[in-house]
């Protein structure tokens, strides 16, 4: 195993096709504590879209899932990820370059 490259059983993904921005999964994470979710602009979308930004907060509770009015969050199990960085987004079947924390603000 690479140093500083954990291995993690289950973390939400988000499908952006489906996420309205409404935000309900970042603010319902933030409050129970483990803050893993923010929402980045995306172009011509007035809200923004959720994503997954802090992994290793992540404690697996389903708490999002259950939040999202339109079912855009699901389980996904990535083999590793490097701490204080974003999971890849998962699109067309290949995982992409995650976002910028400064970009989702």
């Amino acid at each position: 195993m690479i140093k500083n490259r954990m291995p993690i059983a289950i973390l939400p993904d988000v499908d952006e096709q489906r996420c309205i921005g409404c935000a309900l999964c970042v603010e319902i994470c933030t409050s129970l504590g483990p803050d893993v979710l923010r929402v980045k602009p995306v172009d011509g979308w007035k809200r923004g879209k959720a994503f997954v930004f802090y992994p290793e907060r992540c404690i697996s509770d389903g708490a999002c899932i259950g939040v999202c009015p339109t079912k855009a969050i699901f389980w996904m199990r990535p083999m590793t990820y490097t701490p204080g960085q974003p999971v890849p987004l998962h699109k067309n079947g290949i995982f992409v370059k995650g976002w910028a924390e400064d970009a989702a603000l």
